[in-house]
């Protein structure tokens, strides 16, 4: 049996990564800062152990596993240098297989090159690397939108009028889940996306239909959209971070719809509308 070490399995792809790797009947080391919410999500299911990428001595809890999951915080401009001493520590003492999560679009993005720069660094280390560019979540709607769709009937993301293949978080782990397990794919990068693209308007009117109530896209310009969050008492860094990452749908750099989600895991690439449905009713 293949044992695996998933870096944020209490987070949102994370966690799914952990749970198709235990459908495939593999061992997980579940790697969190919080072992305690790790052991709610997971119970005695995988070994939970204490990861952080600031503290070195946390790296070598890889020894025995087959393969590693690569997964950064959310909203860190300083990913690059953050993930730099775990990596070169795989590249001095690991053979297992590495998948690094990084993102779709984010190579048109100069302003936030640290995706780009691991993409690099993994492309020419002697690891044995694959690389996801997922979409947009699915499940941010009802992770981060929850209370405005819920409570103020509307959505508030400066996407403009662009269009963008959402996908499903647990068709990104799917797919990971694959890369990991499957020897015969190595030194692969696939864009991840699910079959058909979406305007916030299209996302409006399908919650509209689910939920039966009225929601709205807002369309906020991007002053807009800071200075709701800056009275809403927002720090300043997230419009920072979040404005130039809407931009590719706004300016239609993630428009496109790739087949490798069917491609790796042999089936279609759950639809928006069911994912909705399943977190809004």
């Amino acid at each position: 049996m293949k044992k695996y070490f998933i870096t944020g399995a209490t987070g949102t792809i994370g966690k799914e990564v952990v749970t198709a790797l235990l459908e495939k009947n593999n061992m997980v080391v579940a790697a969190t800062r919080n072992t305690e919410k790790s052991k709610g999500l997971f119970g005695s299911k995988v070994t939970p152990i204490h990861f952080d990428y600031q503290n070195r001595n946390t790296f070598n809890q890889i020894e025995g596993t087959d393969g590693v999951f690569i997964i950064g915080p959310p909203l860190n401009p300083a990913l690059f240098e953050l993930l730099e001493p775990f990596v070169n520590y795989l590249q001095d003492n690991y053979t297992g297989r590495v998948v690094y999560l990084s993102g779709y679009g984010m190579d048109t993005l100069k302003e936030m090159p640290f995706h780009g720069l691991m993409e690099d660094k993994l492309k020419t280390s002697n690891l044995n690397w694959n690389i996801v560019r997922p979409g947009f979540f699915m499940q941010n709607f009802g992770n981060y939108e929850r209370e405005n769709i819920e409570q103020r009937n509307v959505l508030f993301s400066p996407a403009g009028e662009g269009k963008t293949p959402f996908v499903s978080s647990r068709d990104i782990a799917g797919s990971i889940a694959v890369l990991l397990t499957d020897a015969n794919r190595k030194h692969q990068t696939h864009i991840l996306t699910g079959a058909k693209a979406y305007s916030h308007f299209d996302v409006a009117k399908l919650l509209t239909t689910i939920t039966g109530n009225p929601i709205i896209y807002a369309n906020p310009d991007p002053d807009t959209y800071r200075k709701v969050l800056k009275d809403s008492g927002t720090p300043n860094f997230i419009a920072d971070y979040m404005i130039p990452i809407y931009s590719l749908i706004k300016n239609g750099n993630i428009k496109n719809t790739t087949d490798s989600i069917k491609t790796l895991t042999g089936t279609d690439p759950e639809t928006l509308e069911d994912v909705l449905r399943r977190d809004f009713l």
